[in-house]
């Protein structure tokens, strides 16, 4: 007889790694087949599935057995999924126009010199502003987010964002594309 889904999940819980084992080895392939069947790649489909599995068990204390561990497990992978798009659609916005919020003092040129003019003026910031840059418009992370991985306030965050913003602007619009 095998067990429920409650009984796998408290295993879970418990950190019984044969039962991670059998549920990773059940459950991947078909989460697999399922990403991949909506993403580009299947390198982006694996390391989705990962992330997705990763937040499963982070996720699973919060589960209420509303329905079965496998819909739970597929409703995380229907974020990660969101979040990979969201990312991937934030790194090309940021090839045609940085910080599309922002207003620009210069003209904006073709799309490789405005990815130029933006790699250039991100090498000149400080690592600090380099990497809350980095964090919020290429990887899509959240302010919540960003404030966790300093250890820091929302405030300060949006703060330090803030700061890092106008530190980009003007080393943006003081370099010359022609």
């Amino acid at each position: 007889m095998s067990p429920t889904d409650q009984q796998i999940a408290q295993m879970l819980l418990a950190g019984d790694k044969p039962t991670l084992r059998r549920f990773y080895k059940n459950h991947h392939p078909r989460l697999l087949s399922y990403i991949a069947s909506r993403v580009k790649t299947r390198e982006d489909a694996e390391e989705i599935a990962q992330d997705a599995f990763l937040s499963f068990l982070d996720s699973l204390p919060l589960f209420s057995f509303r329905a079965s561990l496998w819909t739970f497990l597929v409703s995380i992978a229907r974020h990660e999924i969101a979040d990979y798009f969201r990312r991937l659609y934030a790194k090309k916005a940021i090839k045609y126009v940085p910080f599309v919020d922002q207003i620009y003092t210069k003209p904006l040129y073709s799309a490789d010199q405005t990815a130029q003019a933006f790699n250039a003026a991100i090498i000149k910031l400080t690592p600090k502003h380099q990497t809350i840059i980095l964090w919020k418009y290429e990887d899509g992370l959240s302010i919540k987010q960003i404030a966790g991985r300093l250890g820091i306030s929302l405030k300060a965050a949006e703060s330090r964002l803030f700061r890092a913003r106008q530190a980009f602007k003007l080393t943006y619009n003081d370099q010359n594309i022609d």
